[in-house]
């Protein structure tokens, strides 16, 4: 097992290195890769070969290939087609690297070559319009796509939207459906059950949604409800979401209280089983392993790791840690 880290780099205005390598005893595995801004990590489903954004104004997507001791080092590279690329997704065949943009509120879609190097962009589609938060909903922002099983899914939280496409063989979006959040709710990230249900974060809300397939295509919400059990002493911005293996249970990472949130869920609805402190401040991505969960605190330079309850579903700290510098992301990679 290797675990990579992004983190932000100073021209991002942080302080880490780039990708760092881990091993499984939370050591050094091998040398960071300096790499701008790496704020979001994906690997390739076959080849050995690890995506990372460059979040600039410029933006850009990375190519890495993966050695057998877990090193990396560059293979291609790609203007994102917008500024501030926040979140990749691969599609289960190989073939395409989606990229959300945050800065400029669009989607970029790439091909990819059989070794998993990056060919040239095939679509960009952009968002428009806004909301009513004046400084985070001037204009789009799109913080989430995800290759959905046979539909492209995109979350923007500039425009309280989340956009529904089909893409094509030849790399194209074509858009299906979209589904309005309610104004300033500022969806963030977005994960599907086998249910059909899809549970969204509300990164300016302080909420929890949950959808269901709506009768002709897209979504309808269903329910909606807080994102902590303790009421938050300051603003709270929900981030990374996810789902127990045996989709038991959902978890919700909170950067505000600090803590990550253990939902049972009950049906179309979700019922809050415990708040769990992650050890550190400003929670914005976790990632669970088995039944360990890391979490990357970005504030206070440490990613903790907790250990998950096979009966109750919640998370306990463990009290290990690696310390790394503004970290935000966490991969974890099994060869």
């Amino acid at each position: 097992m290797t675990i990579y880290i992004g983190s932000y780099t100073p021209e991002a205005g942080g302080e880490g290195t780039g990708i760092s390598v881990w091993d499984a005893r939370l050591r050094p595995a091998a040398p960071s890769l300096a790499c701008a801004a790496p704020s979001w990590l994906v690997a390739h489903p076959q080849a050995p070969v690890l995506y990372a954004v460059s979040e600039l104004d410029d933006g850009a997507v990375n190519a890495l290939a993966i050695a057998a001791d877990g090193s990396l080092r560059p293979l291609s590279r790609q203007p994102s087609g917008g500024s501030a690329p926040c979140h990749l997704s691969v599609t289960g065949d190989g073939r395409y690297l989606l990229c959300a943009n945050y800065g400029s509120g669009s989607v970029a879609v790439f091909g990819l070559a059989d070794d998993g190097a990056l060919d040239a962009r095939t679509d960009l589609v952009s968002h428009h319009g806004g909301g009513p938060d004046p400084a985070r909903q001037e204009g789009p922002h799109t913080h989430e796509v995800v290759a959905d099983g046979g539909e492209v899914v995109a979350v923007d939280l500039g425009t309280d939207t989340l956009y529904g496409y089909r893409l094509t063989p030849d790399g194209a979006l074509t858009p299906t459906w979209r589904t309005h959040a309610g104004p300033g709710i500022g969806p963030r990230h977005l994960v599907s059950a086998p249910t059909g249900l899809r549970y969204v974060s509300d990164e300016l809300a302080s909420t929890v949604s949950i959808y269901e397939p709506a009768p002709g295509g897209g979504l309808r919400l269903v329910h909606r409800q807080p994102a902590t059990l303790t009421e938050p002493t300051g603003p709270n911005q929900p981030s990374e979401l996810a789902l127990s293996a045996d989709g038991r249970f959902l978890y919700v990472a909170n950067r505000g209280n600090d803590t990550v949130v253990t939902f049972a869920v009950d049906g179309a609805a979700l019922t809050g089983v415990a708040e769990t402190p992650t050890g550190g401040h400003w929670p914005r991505h976790f990632v669970i392993d088995g039944d360990l969960m890391y979490v990357a605190n970005q504030k206070s330079d440490d990613v903790t790791v907790l250990r998950v309850d096979p009966s109750s579903g919640v998370p306990h700290p463990t009290g290990d840690r690696i310390d790394v510098p503004d970290p935000v992301c966490v991969l974890i990679r099994r060869a």
